[in-house]
């Protein structure tokens, strides 16, 4: 069984990992990418400093899926508990994006922001005709 927790902490350090580095690269990313993120890197660090069982890893890496799920459902119908959410992804995304411009992620936010617009707009007319 220690194997199949080394197998699962393995992966979590690996979705941390790249959680991560998408909130650095992809700068339009919304709160619920980043929470789910700071999840999964939170997640990895407390499973492996703690020296608990590895096969915890097997239902942390579910929950930080179901968390990145739940926010998004925030968003539209709890918008208030949401903006503290929102106030920690912008905390750990100021962190990651240490030396990226504020302008270029202001830009990449406003063009993914616009992209998005113009999808739900051509959605509307889709379903109008």
């Amino acid at each position: 069984m220690d194997i199949l927790g080394y197998i699962g902490f393995a992966v979590l350090i690996f979705l941390a990992v790249t959680w991560t580095i998408g909130v650095r690269a992809k700068l339009d990313a919304g709160a619920h990418t980043i929470i789910g993120a700071l999840f999964f890197l939170v997640a990895a660090i407390v499973l492996g400093v703690s020296g608990a069982n590895k096969l915890h890893s097997l239902w942390v890496i579910p929950s930080g899926f179901i968390l990145a799920l739940l926010l998004s459902l925030l968003v539209v119908h709890v918008p208030p508990v949401f903006s503290l959410f929102r106030l920690l992804a912008s905390a750990f995304a100021s962190i990651v994006r240490v030396g990226i411009p504020a302008e270029k992620v202001k830009a990449a936010q406003d063009a993914g922001l616009r992209a998005t617009m113009d999808e739900w707009a051509s959605q509307m007319e889709k379903k109008e005709k």
